[in-house]
């Protein structure tokens, strides 16, 4: 396992992944910041309103953008790491070595959390940055700012695994963007539906507000979440892992 984990490394470092793992939180930032600078009054009137502070309005103002960058996000990025193999038809040079199937799929799932850990870190950045520099009233709230930031990977893990499934059994990678860019555009559209596990990441938040938007409430469908995501998750990962191990790849 360590190996094919060196042995990816190498080829990851050669790919323009860390870049794409930069561009999502990156919009994110951008439409945050310019929205805050801009509009600082009005942002800090509707925080009174909602009676919480600016860095907690901030954090859910971060939530609206990354309920859909994440998942799209997480389709690029599985994308990408099982594209290296399908496009250089490395595949049977993989099988012929003394490593396991199970091994190489784990691998690729190793980097695709790596690099959503990396988007979320970027997030944590991101929210301190424009929250500094805007000089925001109160005391930093680090807890709220991580659970806001790895929150929404999290429950994504059914995401990671079930993309991470698709791209790695097709070399026709429009497949699984295509199935991304679904889940990301019909998860908005069918949030209320709690049971799908592509709107998980709509969820995966620790504050909301309320249906009248007169406040901020805690998520306290969290933990169900968690426990939906990591049950999903595995299954979709050692589903994953068993089919790849029996297909025939080129």
């Amino acid at each position: 396992m360590r190996a094919i984990i060196i042995v990816d490394r190498i080829k990851f470092k050669r790919s323009k992944l860390l870049l794409i793992a930069t561009i999502f939180p990156l919009f994110v930032f951008i439409m945050n910041f310019s929205d805050f600078y801009f509009r600082f009054d009005l942002n800090r009137s509707i925080a009174q309103e909602l009676h919480t502070s600016e860095w907690t309005f901030l954090v859910i103002s971060c939530h609206w953008g990354m309920f859909l960058m994440v998942p799209l996000s997480i389709a690029i990025f599985a994308s990408k790491i099982a594209n290296i193999e399908h496009e250089a038809n490395t595949w049977k040079i993989l099988f012929a070595l003394p490593i396991s199937r199970y091994s190489i799929y784990l691998s690729k799932f190793v980097y695709l959390l790596l690099l959503c850990v990396f988007s979320a870190t970027f997030i944590v950045g991101s929210i301190l940055f424009i929250g500094l520099s805007l000089d925001f009233n109160g005391p930093i709230p680090w807890g709220l700012i991580l659970k806001q930031a790895f929150y929404p990977y999290i429950v994504s893990f059914p995401l990671m695994a079930f993309q991470l499934w698709i791209s790695m059994v097709c070399q026709n990678q429009m497949i699984a963007i295509s199935l991304g860019i679904i889940f990301t555009l019909s998860g908005f559209f069918l949030q209320k539906i709690k049971w799908l596990f592509w709107v998980y990441p709509i969820w995966g938040t620790p504050i909301l507000t309320s249906d009248k938007f007169d406040k901020v409430i805690t998520n306290t469908d969290l933990s169900l979440f968690f426990i939906m995501s990591f049950i999903v998750g595995i299954f979709f990962l050692i589903s994953g892992m068993i089919h790849f191990s029996k297909r025939e790849m080129r």
